[in-house]
């Protein structure tokens, strides 16, 4: 393998692993881009399959496509922090928010509409805290 070959690797990895290295366009000031790392526990990926998979009964919660699995959250995920917009948490809540287009439906909003954007919501540790269709 060549050695320009290696990052695509190494992010596989990483994603692989629950643990996603992101470049992601920071619009909440200068406008510069902004290297983080989101953390993908399981304790976020329970919380995003109770609330927000297809089966799921809560209510008043977007609902990701039938068909998902963890290992296709994890890449939604990825993708949405590496080419989405990235604000600060809304209502005073620290960290901060990442929201992406995918231009297709991913899933269901709350009014069950067709849901092509994703928000993944990341604590101040950059810590995933919830991802979710809307």
């Amino acid at each position: 393998m060549s050695i320009s070959g290696w990052p695509v690797w190494l992010a596989v990895g990483m994603i692989l692993s629950g643990i996603c290295c992101a470049r992601a366009q920071d619009t909440t000031d200068s406008g510069g881009a902004t290297l983080g790392q989101v953390v993908v526990n399981q304790r976020a990926i329970r919380h995003i399959e109770e609330r927000h998979w297809p089966d799921s009964a809560a209510q008043g919660a977007g609902k990701f496509s039938p068909g998902i699995t963890e290992d296709s959250l994890r890449q939604l995920i990825a993708e949405a922090v590496t080419n989405g917009r990235v604000r600060r948490n809304s209502h005073g809540r620290p960290g901060e928010i990442y929201e992406y287009d995918f231009g297709h439906p991913i899933g269901i909003t709350i009014e069950g509409r067709a849901a092509y954007r994703l928000r993944v919501v990341v604590n101040p540790r950059n810590q995933l805290v919830t991802a979710f269709p809307f």
